[in-house]
C-alpha cells in the first residue's frame, strides 16, 4: 500500500471516530437535558420534591462527564437542589412533623454548603432553634422532662439568646422541683428580654418566676412555717408585684402578730387586685385580722363587711358577730 492509500485510510479512520465522538457527546448532554426535565416535572407535575432531587444530581453527573458545553444544565440542576430541599422541610412543618422538620433543615444546609447557596443555607439555620423549641414544647406537654430539655438545649447551642428556650427550661425545672435551676433560668430568659427591649418577655419571665415562689410560700404557710414563707415571699418580691404575693405577706404578718405589716399588705394586694368581689374577699379578711390585732374595731368591721362573699362569708360573719360585735 503506498504513503497516498495508507494517508487515506488513517483519514477515513479518523474521521469515523470524529463521527463517533460527536454523536456520544451530543447524547451526554442530550441525557443531561432529559434527566433535567424528568426532575422539573417531578415537583412541578407531581410534588415529589426528593424525587426531583435525586434526578437533578444525575443530571449534574451527566453534565460533569459532558464538560464546558453542558455547564449552563449544570447551573440550573444546582440552583435546584437546595430550594427543593427547604420546599420539603417547609412541608414536614406544616404537616406538623417535627422531628423530620428537623432532619429535612439540616440535610438542606448541608446541601445549600455543598451547592453554594447562602440564601437558602441562612433561611434554614434560622429555622432550626424554633423547630427544636416546638418540638421541646410538644414533649413538655406529653411530660417527657428529660426529653424536652434536650430540644431546648439544642434550640440555645443554635440560637445562644434565645429568650423562649430559657423560659420553658425554667418551667420544665420549676415541675421537676428544681427552684435553683428554674429560677437561673427565667433569670437569664429575663435578662436577655431586656437586653432586646422586649418586655413582654421580661414580664413574662418575672411572672413566672414570682408566681412560683409565691405557690412555694402557700405550701409553707399551710404547714405554719412562716419564716420560710416570708424568705420565699422577699425572693418573690425581686420579681415585681402581685395582688397574691402582696396577700401572703398579709398571712404571714399576720400569724406573727406584725400587724402593721399585715395591714400595709392587704392594702397593697387589694391596690393591685383586679377581680371582682369574690377575688377581693380573702383581701379584705386579712386586712380586717390585721386591724383587729392592732385594736381598730371599726376598720376591722368594715373590712370584715367587704369580706362576706364566697368562701369567706361564714368566717366574715362569725368575726362580725362574734369577735368585735361589730354595730
Amino acid at each position: 500500500m503506498n504513503v497516498a492509500k495508507k494517508s487515506s485510510v488513517i483519514l477515513s479512520v479518523l474521521l469515523v471516530a470524529f463521527v463517533f465522538s460527536t454523536e456520544a457527546y451530543t447524547q451526554s448532554r442530550e441525557d443531561a437535558i432529559t434527566k433535567f426535565n424528568e426532575g422539573f416535572a417531578l415537583f412541578s407535575e407531581q410534588g415529589d420534591n426528593l424525587a426531583a432531587i435525586e434526578k437533578f444530581k444525575e443530571t449534574i453527573a451527566i453534565a460533569d462527564e459532558v464538560g464546558s458545553e453542558a455547564n449552563d444544565i449544570r447551573e440550573r440542576a444546582v440552583g435546584q437542589i437546595p430550594r427543593l430541599s427547604f420546599m420539603h422541610a417547609a412541608q414536614m412543618v406544616r404537616e406538623r412533623r417535627l422531628e423530620d422538620a428537623i432532619d429535612a433543615f439540616q440535610e438542606t444546609i448541608r446541601l445549600a454548603n455543598q451547592y453554594g447557596d447562602d440564601q437558602i443555607l441562612n433561611r434554614s439555620r434560622g429555622n432550626l432553634p424554633a423547630l427544636h423549641l416546638n418540638l421541646g414544647n410538644t414533649l413538655f406537654r406529653e411530660q417527657e422532662n428529660e426529653a424536652a430539655l434536650e430540644q431546648y438545649n439544642k434550640a440555645i447551642e443554635l440560637n445562644p439568646s434565645y429568650v423562649s428556650a430559657y423560659y420553658q427550661i425554667g418551667l420544665v425545672y420549676r415541675r421537676m422541683g428544681d427552684l435553683d435551676n428554674a429560677l437561673e433560668n427565667f433569670d437569664t430568659s429575663i435578662d436577655l428580654a431586656r437586653e432586646a427591649g422586649d418586655q413582654e418577655n421580661v414580664e413574662r419571665g418575672q411572672r413566672a418566676a414570682r408566681d412560683h415562689l409565691v405557690f412555694l410560700a402557700s405550701e409553707q404557710i399551710g404547714e405554719e412555717y412562716y419564716n420560710r414563707a416570708l424568705d420565699l415571699l422577699n425572693r418573690a418580691a425581686g420579681y415585681g408585684e402581685s395582688a397574691s404575693m402582696h396577700y401572703r405577706f398579709a398571712e404571714v404578718y399576720n400569724n406573727q402578730r406584725r400587724y402593721d405589716d399585715a395591714r400595709a399588705s392587704a392594702e397593697r394586694a387589694l391596690e393591685l387586685e383586679t377581680g371582682g368581689r369574690t377575688d377581693r374577699a380573702r383581701l379584705y379578711f386579712e386586712l380586717g385580722l390585721a386591724h383587729k390585732g392592732l385594736e381598730n374595731t371599726q376598720a376591722a368591721c368594715d373590712a370584715f363587711r367587704n369580706a362576706m362573699v364566697g368562701d369567706y362569708r361564714s368566717p366574715a360573719e362569725h368575726e362580725i358577730e362574734h369577735e368585735l360585735n361589730c354595730n
